[in-house]
């Protein structure tokens, strides 16, 4: 095997991938299961033991390569399972365990949890090294706020050199993300060189050569991991972190491995660690943009020398070859990043490669002049004051830059594909404004609300996820009781009952909207019997009817919904009554929203 590392972590990937796709949503792993799993592993290793002394090929044989896959895949499984059960553990100790509403497009929280919760005990080494590590940095963006640092300025440097990034506007990321630059924000290996490269390349002889070097790379390592709990070891600084720590020991052991060995290497440590590491977009994206530069920036960098020898040649003789080489590592991150950003973002910068060649500067003398910031706030106070007033020209010169770079025409990709929403019917999991949405097309829909004046605010987030990505036009908001879907369209029939319900009516036909106000309890009752057959029966808050009642006799519906904005109590009641009659039911506070397509 040439490259037994690359298959020990493709295989322990795919044994994450299998338990991931058995345990994220059973909730459950049998306690069996790990004494099974390891038992699996033991008979891999003794079949492979007993293979290996009767020829040496065997190694190097299709057996022994199966087998060795084998070992490293029921490994992954064993781990991934480990942490399933730790965290439901959790989950089960908790009064509200985290999940999602079920909204069309909306942020997947509970998986959000599941990537980032600690299976750590809270008296444990580790999470009392975190929490320390937090202090510290706490006190470190105090020692900023104290210094005079604008609002923008002292967002953008705590996160850039502390990793948080809680003061930052929704406006400012959103700018950094159109721009193609968010990794500038989020701390990586880009960090990690700017702090660390030059101290590396000051004890870079001591390293390999002084018989002081195993001192001193143990005090570069400890630095570097210093660092990076400080920031709270997010994913890409951990990645960082652990290839320089593994760069630092080949230095020490004065062997010279593959950049792609110690990026393989890199993976295969974190995902033994923590197995979720291989479904966090961030690892994803840092890994890839590392991987690509590894690949693709010294094969241009060697073409470049081999087609204009004489022209790189001068350019390396006045130092005038890194913004070539700079634009090269930029590109080269970015066309291994692009699938991933494509698919997870809809979007890509195309400006970006060209703009981090100034960009990037920026961002080192911010680090560098937060760094000197925070030394004069202890040393040199009066000059603190001067080097806040300088980093929040650097913050704004680099916002300045960004504002420019998406008023470029054809800046930002966005639609790779067609994303639009198909006919459908979804009742939304939202107690504070319940919404019944009939889709017709992207630019005719029509919203049934009993709350139509808290729309704007209500839906905001919803909107924001799901209309404007999927929708053309918006919908149309109505208060009314019943909805029949337009022509070309499956007929659909829903009621509302409920807060507001009664008072107007609406019918859809022939892409007109009529409404009609229902004057009296008669013709109320003629109404539900004209509609008695329909598809949806939606109760939503204000529903005083405390039991379905009269409704068994005015609807015979195909599905009862019992909305999120009712009371657990009700719902419950209304449940248990609907399961008598023989009426299906389906329960959004329970099941999350719901969606029928047409």
């Amino acid at each position: 095997m040439s490259r037994p590392i690359l298959l020990a972590t493709l295989a322990l990937a795919i044994g994450i991938i299998v338990a991931d796709a058995l345990f994220y949503e059973t909730y459950s792993v049998p306690a069996w299961l790990d004494w099974a799993a390891w038992g699996c592993c033991l008979l891999v290793v003794l079949v492979a033991a007993s293979v290996y002394p009767r020829s040496a090929r065997k190694v190097e044989g299709f057996s022994f390569i199966a087998l060795t896959a084998l070992f490293f895949a029921i490994v992954g499984f064993v781990r991934y399972a480990s942490y399933a059960d730790e965290v439901q553990r959790q989950w089960q100790q908790m009064e509200r365990p985290p999940e999602n509403r079920g909204n069309p497009d909306e942020f997947d929280y509970r998986r959000w949890r599941w990537l980032t919760q600690s299976t750590a005990d809270s008296t444990s080494v580790s999470s009392r090294l975190r929490q320390r590590a937090l202090a510290v940095r706490e006190r470190l963006a105090a020692r900023y706020v104290s210094t005079g640092l604008d609002d923008e300025a002292l967002a953008v440097v705590t996160a850039i050199t502390l990793g948080d990034r809680s003061l930052l506007q929704r406006e400012t990321r959103d700018l950094y993300a159109a721009a193609g630059v968010s990794h500038l924000l989020a701390l990586s290996g880009l960090h990690l060189g700017i702090i660390v490269g030059l101290f590396l390349t000051w004890l870079n002889g001591w390293l390999v050569c002084s018989r002081w070097r195993t001192g001193v790379g143990v005090l570069v390592i400890l630095f570097i991991w210093t660092y990076a709990f400080v920031a709270g070891l997010p994913t890409s600084l951990v990645r960082a972190s652990l290839m320089t720590s593994l760069f630092v020991i080949a230095s020490l052991m004065q062997r010279q491995g593959s950049a792609m060995n110690l990026l393989v290497l890199t993976a295969f440590a974190m995902l033994l660690i923590r197995p979720v590491y291989l479904f966090d977009i961030g690892a994803q994206l840092s890994f890839a943009a590392v991987a690509g530069i590894i690949a693709l920036h010294g094969r241009w960098v060697r073409w470049a020398f081999e087609r204009w020898r004489f022209q790189c040649f001068w350019l390396e003789r006045y130092h005038l070859m890194w913004p070539l080489e700079m634009l090269s590592v930029s590109v080269a991150a970015q066309v291994a990043t692009l699938p991933l950003v494509a698919y997870y973002f809809h979007r890509v910068s195309l400006y970006a490669p060209l703009f981090n060649l100034v960009l990037i500067p920026l961002t080192m003398l911010l680090v560098y002049g937060a760094l000197a910031l925070l030394l004069a706030s202890v040393a040199l106070p009066a000059l603190s004051s001067a080097l806040a007033v300088g980093l929040s020209w650097i913050v704004a010169a680099q916002m300045a830059l960004m504002r420019w770079e998406v008023s470029w025409p054809g800046a930002i990709v966005e639609d790779f594909w067609s994303r639009k929403a198909e006919p459908q019917v979804v009742v939304y999991h939202n107690w504070r404004c319940p919404a019944l949405h009939v889709i017709a097309a992207p630019e005719r829909s029509w919203l049934l609300t009993p709350m139509p004046d808290s729309v704007e605010v209500g839906m905001k987030y919803i909107a924001e996820s799901f209309w404007r990505r999927r929708l053309t036009a918006s919908p149309v908001v109505l208060r009314g009781r019943t909805a029949v879907a337009v022509k070309g369209v499956s007929a659909f029939q829903a009621v509302m009952i409920g807060e507001g319900s009664g008072r107007e009516g609406w019918r859809e036909e022939d892409g007109d909207d009529n409404v009609a106000p229902h004057a009296s309890r008669g013709e109320e009752q003629a109404h539900a019997k004209a509609c008695s057959e329909v598809d949806i029966l939606w109760l939503v808050r204000g529903f005083r009817g405390g039991r379905l009642g009269w409704l068994t006799e005015a609807y015979r519906p195909k599905l009862l919904v019992l909305d999120a904005s009712l009371p657990r109590w009700q719902s419950a009641e209304l449940r248990e009554e609907a399961k008598k009659i023989g009426w299906r039911v389906y329960d959004v506070a329970e099941q999350g929203a719901m969606r029928i397509r047409l």
